[in-house]
């Protein structure tokens, strides 16, 4: 089975050059072909990008097209029968690729995906609630606070995307302690910090959509799956090693406004009408909240204000690219009553 590895940098060589060491350093069956997208490139960083790993095929693009402009230019240049992103702040376990493309490879060619493990880089305490809050704390989806610590517990960060029923797409096992029991919820979708996708059913529903530049942009993909009949599933023992949010910090307001915006453009392209709807009016109902209450605003005003400038735009793609998938509203019914029980 021939593979490709796609990793995109933006300005991190450092990072970036330990992901590639990581993935360069894989054992498998079969010829592993490593690309590497780097986002707003000069002439130097790729020169040395080149001279030091001369077997990776490097796509200097000029301008930051954001992470999913850059999985289409590094998949655009990719040959390989199975896709596999990395993120590059992350690190591939020994085994990693052998161990994802086995569990691909027994599934059957209607698994179009395989998520893989991502656990956090470092160790990690719980906080008592009566601890004064720290902006590096991580917050849990039960509530509870977790902080980074010298000694501690080995977090997961996630096994795969779940879909809740206000179109958010949250990381499976967020904040578990490694050894702790799963969580129960269906999988809807995977990471693309972590995945192993078939090229063949990733071209049929039209690949990633370079207009959503970086987050949701694997949710998309992955409802376009699902809407197709496709599979999605998860490899327990393809793990990497993620230094959270490297790339662009964990709830920056880049990171608030760029994941309303766009989790609002793949709920209209791809869910029925009554999901959307609902992820409309809550949306709506948001920014009245933060009008009304700045000091517990998601989003500041000017950033409202861009988004909603930018809506009628977000719309008419969204429009343009359901029409194109074809998929009937039955079909999106018939997806979110089986993997989004809670919608």
């Amino acid at each position: 089975m021939d593979v490709s590895v796609v990793i995109i940098d933006w300005h991190q060589p450092e990072l970036t050059r330990r992901a590639l060491a990581s993935v360069l350093s894989q054992r498998v069956d079969g010829s592993v072909e490593v690309v590497l997208v780097v986002n707003e490139a000069d002439d130097a960083t790729v020169a040395r990008y080149r001279a030091d790993h001369p077997d990776v095929v490097v796509v200097a693009e000029p301008t930051n097209t954001g992470f999913a402009g850059g999985v289409v230019r590094g998949i655009a240049a990719s040959s390989g029968e199975v896709v596999v992103l990395v993120n590059n702040d992350a690190v591939a376990d020994h085994g990693f690729l052998d161990r994802g493309l086995a569990v691909l490879a027994a599934a059957g060619p209607r698994v179009a995906a395989v998520a893989a493990t991502a656990v956090l880089e470092g160790r990690f305490v719980p906080i008592d609630p009566a601890t004064a809050r720290s902006a590096d704390d991580l917050v849990a989806a039960d509530g509870r606070r977790w902080r980074r610590a010298e000694t501690g517990q080995t977090l997961v960060n996630g096994t795969g995307v779940v879909l809740d029923r206000s179109g958010n797409g949250r990381d499976r096992d967020w904040l578990r302690p490694l050894d702790d029991a799963p969580e129960p919820a269906p999988l809807f979708g995977f990471s693309g910090g972590a995945v192993f996708l078939r090229r063949g059913p990733l071209t049929e529903v039209g690949g990633f959509d370079p207009s959503l530049f970086m987050y949701y942009e694997d949710l998309d993909v992955a409802w376009r799956l699902r809407l197709a009949g496709y599979e999605i599933r998860h490899a327990p023992d393809a793990v990497v090693v993620h230094r959270h949010a490297a790339s662009s910090g964990s709830d920056s307001p880049l990171v608030r406004s760029q994941s309303m915006r766009n989790r609002l453009a793949v709920v209209l392209r791809n869910a029925s009408a009554g999901f959307a709807l609902r992820v409309v009016v809550r949306t709506a109902g948001r920014l009245v909240r933060d009008l009304l209450r700045p000091a517990s605003a998601q989003l500041t005003p000017a950033a409202w204000w861009r988004l909603c400038r930018e809506a009628p735009a977000v719309l008419r793609h969204a429009r343009r690219a359901r029409r194109a998938d074809g998929f009937d509203a039955a079909a999106r019914r018939r997806v979110e009553a089986a993997l989004a029980p809670d919608v």
